[in-house]
């Protein structure tokens, strides 16, 4: 073990028990979810609890929707012990970070983490993955958390809420939107497939994996996204344009 610390994870859906099933060699991990998922908790090898029990332990990490955080945060404050680390792994960065240092206590580590890999692209495992790291309140122990990702095999990117979010909606939020748009056209059901052909089924087979609300969530909440979107739409209309109007 090399952080003889607990872990309580609040969340336990896809991303949760990937987290889960990593951080069991090096931390004592609990885990809660408004669904019963106490048998699946058992076969990765964790402890399924209350979520007040989660938020009781050194090191406390939200893996719940955007759209959910604020009350779960909210739910959970009264329980935290005093100098614990709270994250959160929501997409965006903005919303999660404004309310945790306005709500969290500051004796206690505050963070906004994103990991850029989810349980399809980190499947075999997360040597050389990437995670951003967005400190809020106390910064004292960003170096100690970065070590210890660092140690599993993460490559640690810190930066600010605002610059990740215009990142995000420019990557992740734009990559999403084509994937969907890709899957609604079964862009999949093709015989003649060329190389770069593949690369589009394997973005569709990733972004389909994902909740439709995890998709909306960071279109509404990252405030950049929008107009990336309709920035991307306006030039292939007028792409379509020309095209339109080549006589053949």
């Amino acid at each position: 073990m090399i952080m003889n610390k607990t872990l309580g994870i609040i969340g336990f859906g896809r991303f949760g028990q990937l987290i889960a099933k990593h951080l069991k060699y090096h931390l004592l991990v609990y885990v809660s979810d408004c669904l019963d998922k106490s048998e699946i908790a058992k076969e990765i090898g964790v402890v399924f609890t209350s979520v007040e029990e989660c938020a009781k332990k050194d090191i406390v990490i939200l893996c719940v929707p955007i759209s959910k955080f604020e009350s779960v945060l909210n739910q959970i404050i009264p329980q935290l012990k005093r100098n614990a680390t709270v994250l959160d792994v929501c997409s965006v960065k903005e919303k999660p970070c404004k309310f945790m240092n306005e709500y969290v206590s500051k004796s206690n580590c505050c963070i906004g983490a994103h990991p850029l890999f989810g349980p399809d692209t980190a499947k075999n495992g997360l040597k050389d993955k990437k995670i951003v790291l967005c400190p809020i309140s106390s910064t004292q122990k960003i170096s100690k958390i970065t070590n210890f990702l660092n140690q599993i095999g993460l490559d640690v990117i810190i930066t600010d809420p605002q610059n990740h979010d215009i990142e995000m909606a420019k990557s992740l939020a734009l990559i999403h939107f084509l994937g969907r748009g890709l899957n609604k056209i079964n862009v999949q059901d093709v015989k003649l497939a060329t190389p770069t052909h593949e690369m589009f089924v394997e973005l569709v087979n990733i972004v389909k994996n994902d909740s439709e609300q995890l998709f909306k969530d960071m279109q509404a909440h990252n405030k950049f996204a929008r107009k990336i979107r309709k920035t991307l739409i306006e030039e292939l209309t007028r792409i379509d344009g020309e095209l339109d109007g080549i006589i053949c």
